[in-house]
Parts: C-alpha cells; sequence; structure tokens
C-alpha cells in the first residue's frame, strides 16, 4: 500500500509492453484513487514486485521476451510474492485463452478492449479476496502485515517495523464506553496514516489499540516521535473537562472503591534491519514485543528501538 494525498491505498503495477495500453489503465486506476506503477515488459515487472511490493498485478498476456504466462507462474512460484493477486489481460477472445490463463495462476482474466468500469471492478473484487482489512478502521489486517514484512526481509529491502500501543485504553473503555473508545481507535488510525511518509510504508491494525507500521528505517524515529506527542496534544478531545483539570479519571475497582487511572499516552517500539539482520514477522514481533515491555516498565508515552546489532 502507499500514501495517495492523505489517504492509505493499495498499490496496483500495470505491465504492458504497450505504453497506450499500460498508461490508459494506469490512469484509469489512479482516477479510482489507487497508486500505481508500470512496467514495459515481464522482466521488468518482476524487479519491480520486488521493489514495489504492490498489493495487485495487471499484466498483459502476450509480450515479447517474457509473456504474461511465465510472469504469473515466476510469481506464483516464489513463497514471497505467490499471495499477490494477479488480473491478466487479453486481445485473445477464445475462451480457451481465459481458461488457459486461469489454469495457469491468474485469479482473474479481462479482455481487451474493456470499460473502464469493468477493470475497476474487477480490481476491486480481487482486493478484496486477497486480504482482510480491520471492520472498524479498515486498514489492513495480520495476515496482509505478516506476508508484506516476510517478503521486504526476504529481499533485504531497508525496513523499520514500528508498534503503536495505547496506555490505559482499558480503563478508558471500561468509563466512557466502547463507543468512546472506538473513536480514540479511529482518531489514531488517521494520526498513524497521516504522519506515514508519502511513499514506501503502509499502516495495519492487529486489532484491539495494536497498530503496526512498516516505513523506512531512515524516516520511522521521526514518526515515532510526531504520533507519541501529537497523541499527546490530541487527546484532550477524548475526556471530559473534570477528569483533563485533575489529569486521572476514576475507574470502580473490583470492590466498589474508586480507582485514579492516569490519561491515555502513546508507546511507540521500533526495531529495522538498518543494524542487524531481521529474518521473518516472527522474530519481528518477539523484539517488538521486549522492547515494548521496557517502555511500559518506564511508564509509557514514549517511544523506543531495538539498538542491538545482532
Amino acid at each position: 500500500m502507499e500514501k495517495v494525498g492523505n489517504r492509505l491505498r493499495e498499490k496496483i503495477l500495470v505491465v504492458d509492453d504497450s505504453r497506450l495500453h499500460r498508461t490508459l489503465a494506469a490512469d484509469i486506476l489512479a482516477k479510482s484513487g489507487y497508486a500505481t506503477a508500470q512496467a514495459e515488459n515481464g522482466l521488468r515487472a518482476l524487479e519491480m514486485v520486488n521493489s514495489e511490493s504492490p498489493d495487485l498485478v495487471v499484466l498483459d498476456s502476450l509480450m515479447p521476451d517474457m509473456d504474461g504466462i511465465d510472469v504469473i507462474r515466476r510469481l506464483k512460484d516464489d513463497p514471497f510474492t505467490h499471495h499477490i493477486p494477479v488480473l491478466i489481460m487479453s486481445g485473445q477472445e477464445e475462451k480457451p485463452a481465459s481458461i488457459q490463463s486461469l489454469r495457469q495462476g491468474a485469479d482473474g482474466y479481462l479482455g481487451k478492449p474493456f470499460q473502464s468500469e469493468e477493470l475497476v471492478g474487477h480490481v476491486e473484487a480481487l482486493l478484496r479476496r486477497s486480504y482482510q482489512f480491520n471492520s472498524l478502521t479498515k486498514l489492513p489486517a495480520a495476515p496482509y502485515l505478516h506476508r508484506q514484512i516476510n517478503a521486504r526481509l526476504a529481499q533485504n529491502q531497508p525496513t523499520a517495523i514500528v508498534y503503536a500501543d495505547l496506555d490505559h485504553f482499558r480503563p478508558y473503555n471500561q468509563l466512557y464506553g466502547h463507543a468512546a473508545g472506538d473513536r480514540v481507535l479511529l482518531a489514531l488510525a488517521r494520526l498513524l496514516v497521516d504522519t506515514l511518509p508519502a511513499q514506501g510504508g503502509f499502516v495495519a491494525h492487529l486489532g484491539g489499540d495494536d497498530f503496526i507500521a512498516v516505513l523506512a528505517p531512515e524516516t520511522a524515529e521521526t514518526f515515532a516521535q510526531t504520533v507519541v506527542d501529537h497523541f499527546r496534544e490530541a487527546r484532550a478531545q477524548f475526556y471530559s473537562d473534570e477528569d483533563l483539570a485533575r489529569q486521572h479519571i476514576l475507574v470502580e475497582g473490583r470492590r466498589g472503591e474508586q480507582r485514579p487511572m492516569p490519561l491515555m499516552t502513546l508507546s511507540v517500539a521500533m526495531v529495522s534491519n538498518a543494524r542487524r539482520a531481521l529474518i521473518n514477522y516472527i522474530q519481528v514481533s518477539d523484539l517488538l514485543a521486549e522492547v515494548m515491555r521496557y517502555l511500559k516498565t518506564q511508564g509509557g508515552g514514549n517511544w523506543a528501538r531495538d539498538r542491538r546489532t545482532r
């Protein structure tokens, strides 16, 4: 995914040896809000799948040197790209062409010429099937996140993974109710997306108050500091004047007593492969949990990174 304006949108790679045809398809998708990239042949497409991490590939079936079927075979045989949906386009009108494409691994087939609505409709349908969104924030959920991190680390792409977690969210939810809690989560999701650098990153929502951002290592520290500070500045909108004045809330304990609880803050843990090799999502998750435990023992409301080199 990639930031388009103020929104995080899926990235579509359009592959066609005809500049006219690929530009036309890319323009249609861009007008529908998608981020787009273009490749002029099959070999270039395989390179860009690794460098651009597209969410879907729109692929011409007939190209010189390496045709669409060969590209599909290469993508589907690679454990780090087999999950990417491929929509194949062809000017061949015979039914066997579409059947062969689907049997060879294509996830969808679109005949040429096509209407704009047809292309967008096929893309939307394939993206819905390719990964799940969090039902509240509409951000990508865990399956997409796992695949993206594993793929980027396997290709040794410079990658930072940032874990954002709300401090004292549960007592807030208890006092103000789940509807208010959902408004906090939506605001945090928007803050993370808006703060994300313009290219090369995305935000996922694992559920509850757990969010993950994936971005370039050189931008990660600024991102972490900014979201911690901005959430602290924005949290006043979620509390009553009385709670803000005393700088804590009162939550009923197990015995009916009123217990003071701090106002919410944001803790952010970070790891990257800039200084040490990272292998897969499982290792990343363990390291992030370790850094987050340290932050919580310090009271939260700050950020920290894993500074080990091995």
